[in-house]
């Protein structure tokens, strides 16, 4: 993209920032994930969650959840020529002092039926049959070709002691870019 005039790029990036900041978004991320930007935007999250006085209680449960969002996309997204995976990623406040978690990445046909499937049972279980399941799930040792037995999701639904929503937004006939939310009874102090 050529810039004309670079105070115009200056102008959209206060916008965005402005943006951001009326809609509580604490942090985005929209790129391709590798193990080096994993590491890079865990240490970041763990910057703001501090900024936000964030308990160290619920600053684990919170790093915990986002491990599970990231292994999802980089172990489950449909990886393109480049071999990555395009990605978003977003923490953000809802309310005075909820947080939620949204994360996405382009997937298979093939592999939003099964993530509708699976999601679909998952929201009909209370937080005890998740416990269950999840047990379940280990002992049977019920893993996918890709080394997962479908146990991130439980993990996050645990951890967040939420239902999941998500969305899948058609790309062409074969792939669909899937977005799923995670809402989080954590509460944080808005600093700003």
């Amino acid at each position: 993209m050529k810039v004309s005039n670079p105070f115009n790029l200056v102008e959209n990036a206060w916008s965005l920032k402005n943006m951001m900041l009326d809609n509580k978004l604490i942090m985005v991320y929209s790129d391709h994930i590798t193990s080096r930007t994993y590491e890079h935007l865990m240490h970041l999250a763990e910057d703001k969650l501090d900024h936000y006085n964030t308990s160290l209680k619920n600053k684990k449960k919170i790093l915990h959840i986002l491990v599970e969002a990231l292994q999802n996309i980089t172990s489950h997204g449909y990886k393109d020529d480049t071999n990555t995976v395009a990605s978003l990623f977003v923490i953000g406040m809802e309310g005075e002092n909820k947080l939620f978690i949204l994360s996405g990445n382009t997937v298979t046909a093939k592999n939003e039926e099964y993530l509708r499937e699976k999601l679909d049972h998952l929201n009909t279980l209370d937080n005890e049959e998740l416990r269950s399941f999840y047990k379940h799930t280990i002992q049977h040792n019920a893993f996918t070709e890709k080394g997962g037995a479908g146990l991130g999701f439980i993990d996050i639904m645990r951890k967040s002691q939420s239902k999941l929503s998500y969305h899948f937004t058609p790309i062409n006939s074969n792939l669909s870019f899937f977005t799923y939310k995670v809402n989080l009874q954590s509460e944080i102090s808005d600093n700003n």
